[in-house]
């Protein structure tokens, strides 16, 4: 039997575990027509989460864009990836496709084409030489032309890896972005990232140009009670017994964040055939920090000084809850509270450690931390 736990692409079908009031929260949001900014850690599941409600979505009729913003270099490209998204929608009805092509994109004058995946893409003109402003934001009118042809269907666009706008152009996009989506109160808008400090920055910091323009809806791990039934029985479907105890161990260890959990499911089902121990677990996780010792080594050599202090830090105390209290800067060698505060900054901004609900800090890759433990407690 194949190994059935799923790590490190778009995870769907019998992997998929839970999420199921986050796809009934996000199906709900696209029906009421709500504009929400979906973070969560990196790996956290997104991507998959998203990809789920899509295909829910579009089972009841509903029209989806999905625009992977993480592949655009500059403005040209969001432009491309954003007009080859809206006519999919013209591709995909099968009817009157030029007609559609033209409604969608008024203004502007598309030539498509087919590539080599089968998907639509597109080569942008203006219509009429004496046009001014971004070919942009004549393109994001495209959803609202599409629920002027479809008003009695649902309409959602999808930004994956929405952070990367801001990489791109400042806040440029974000102006053009903010001022169309505002317009289209009829059509759903999920911005989603796994820069979780920089979506912050975008959505949550006074002015930014999309600043409270979308709501709140962060995505969390998984918890014990939804992965203890998913863990046991794909190990009990091939006739392998694995204790609640383990199971309880497993998630412990990797916080319940699906990503790291099904990657340490992984290596226990290949080193285990009949019944899993706790040695077991010990061997898995062994086995993991051994692969990714070399990664780790290289990006803890990278750091600068204080940020290996914060990094180690956090390691140790897991997690961390006063990072600038006189115990901590004594405890791991900061000069001051400010030059702690200026390494934990530092590691945040780079998506190395993150804040759970209850205030403590933590890293976000769940096997850095084993790793920190093992190799640099004094």
């Amino acid at each position: 039997m194949n190994n059935p736990f799923s790590y490190g692409g778009i995870v769907k079908g019998k992997t998929f575990c839970n999420r199921v009031s986050e796809q009934k929260d996000l199906i709900r949001a696209a029906d009421n027509n709500e504009k929400l900014f979906i973070h969560g850690e990196r790996r956290v599941g997104k991507t998959s989460l998203l990809k789920t409600v899509i295909q829910k979505i579009e089972k009841k009729r509903g029209i989806c864009f999905y625009i992977d913003v993480w592949k655009c270099l500059d403005e040209d490209d969001f432009s491309r990836v954003c007009a080859s998204a809206f006519a999919e929608y013209a591709f995909k009805e099968k009817r009157s496709v030029g007609e559609k092509l033209r409604t969608l994109f008024a203004g502007i004058a598309p030539s498509f084409s087919i590539d080599e995946t089968g998907q639509p893409s597109v080569t942008l003109l203006r219509a009429h030489s004496n046009q001014t402003g971004p070919l942009i934001d004549e393109i994001l009118k495209a959803p609202e032309r599409v629920r002027a042809m479809e008003p009695d269907r649902p309409i959602l666009v999808v930004f994956d890896e929405f952070q990367q706008i801001r990489e791109i152009s400042g806040s440029k996009l974000e102006k053009i972005i903010r001022s169309r989506v505002q317009e289209q109160q009829s059509v759903s808008y999920f911005f989603c990232g796994s820069r979780t400090s920089l979506l912050k920055k975008m959505f949550l910091k006074k002015g930014s140009p999309l600043y409270r323009s979308s709501g709140h809806y962060p995505i969390e791990s998984i918890s014990l009670n939804h992965w203890r039934p998913f863990i046991k029985a794909e190990f009990t479907t091939a006739g392998r017994v694995i204790t609640s105890e383990t199971i309880t161990a497993l998630v412990e260890a990797t916080g319940g964040h699906p990503f790291y959990t099904q990657m340490l499911c992984s290596a226990l089902w290949d080193i285990t055939n009949d019944t899993v121990s706790a040695s077991d677990l010990k061997s898995a996780v062994n086995l993991l920090l051994e692969r990714e010792n070399s990664a780790y080594t290289t990006l803890w050599s990278a750091l600068p000084e204080l940020p290996r202090k914060m990094l180690r830090a956090v390691a140790t105390e897991n997690p961390l809850f006063k990072p600038t209290s006189g115990k901590t800067v004594r405890t791991h060698g900061f000069a001051s509270p400010s030059s702690s505060k200026s390494a934990l900054t530092y590691l945040i901004d780079r998506d190395h450690v993150a804040q759970n609900k209850d205030g403590g800090y933590f890293l976000v890759d769940r096997f850095l931390g084993m790793w920190c433990r093992r190799n640099l407690t004094l």
